[in-house]
């Protein structure tokens, strides 16, 4: 049997977090009753910088079982960081770990099948969704659009795949040797090679309060990910540059037409609209290339991802 760390960042996560220790602990303890994980299996909560009462209910919790454990960051990092924080803390004292959401949206049935699968010899099984629940239609299509858009410029992720996932100790040990400060956990993974797995499972509803992922926080996820794991945008602007290069060299053999024929040139609004369009396909391809070279810039200072003000392990 293998002793078991289930991962959970949290942000201002007071109002459900209660509930969601009590059906964590009931679980572990089952689960030990049924010797399928090592006594002493404990659930770890990472505080991402709460402003509300996130850690002292973490604290409470602890005070009263040693199945509950937490870190608490020094300042708000992101929940990227924040998972990749617990993640490290808890290779140290644990076999195998499981991420979830602090919000139980992640349904805890599912670690049964997370279990089987690496009983039968697997280090990464990855949850993907069956459904998205309750979400609204916007955030169902935009994430559509996301994961087609990352499989076709080459970046390593699955379908509705999430931060729901079970990792063995060798699996965060090659994790731990990444030392980019920009980083996807879910997709950074599935380059490590390891055998993997997945597993389906049904959104449950929130036990409590709102999504602290706003739209602004998911399209910045999206464009960190684009730049972080795929060069193929930069690939595709010299496609640009040739395709107006063609079209340029096209508008000249007008041009010299119109003038061989009519005698003088006209179509000073073609004019016109080739010049902003041009422009504007500049400032775009500018503003993709800014992206690079600010995260190549953030990446050469080699900043600390996070600090911990205090351990409860």
């Amino acid at each position: 049997m293998e002793r078991l760390c289930i991962v959970l960042p949290c942000y201002n996560e007071e109002a459900g977090l209660r509930d969601t220790i009590i059906q964590l602990n009931e679980k572990l303890e089952r689960m030990e009753l049924e010797g399928r994980i090592q006594e002493g299996s404990f659930v770890l909560f990472v505080d991402d910088g709460s402003t509300d009462n996130t850690w002292g209910v973490i604290q409470s919790a602890h005070a009263k079982s040693s199945r509950v454990t937490g870190i608490q960051l020094a300042a708000n990092r992101g929940k990227e960081n924040a998972l990749y924080a617990g993640l490290m803390e808890a290779r140290k004292h644990a076999d195998i770990v499981i991420s979830m959401d602090a919000d139980l949206q992640h349904d805890i049935n599912a670690i049964d099948d997370f279990l089987e699968a690496r009983k039968a010899g697997y280090d990464l099984v990855y949850g993907v969704k069956s459904d998205r629940g309750r979400e609204p239609i916007s955030r169902k299509v935009g994430a559509k659009v996301f994961y087609w858009l990352m499989q076709k410029l080459g970046a390593p992720v699955k379908n509705d795949h999430s931060d729901y996932c079970l990792m063995s100790r060798s699996v965060l040990e090659a994790l731990s040797e990444y030392g980019e400060s920009h980083m996807m956990v879910r997709s950074l993974v599935f380059q490590l090679g390891f055998k993997q797995r997945a597993v389906t499972f049904s959104v449950r509803e929130r036990n409590a309060g709102e999504s602290k992922m706003s739209f602004f926080k998911l399209i910045k996820l999206s464009v960190d990910a684009l730049t972080s794991y795929s060069s193929t945008p930069l690939r595709l602007l010299s496609l640009v540059g040739l395709l107006i290069f063609f079209i340029s060299l096209c508008m000249i053999g007008w041009t010299i037409h119109d003038y061989c024929v009519l005698g003088t040139p006209n179509g000073w609004a073609t004019i016109a609209c080739s010049i902003w369009f041009i422009g504007g396909v500049i400032i775009i391809s500018l503003a993709i290339l800014g992206e690079y070279i600010g995260k190549m810039y953030i990446e050469t200072k080699k900043r600390p991802r996070y600090f911990v003000r205090k351990r409860m392990i």
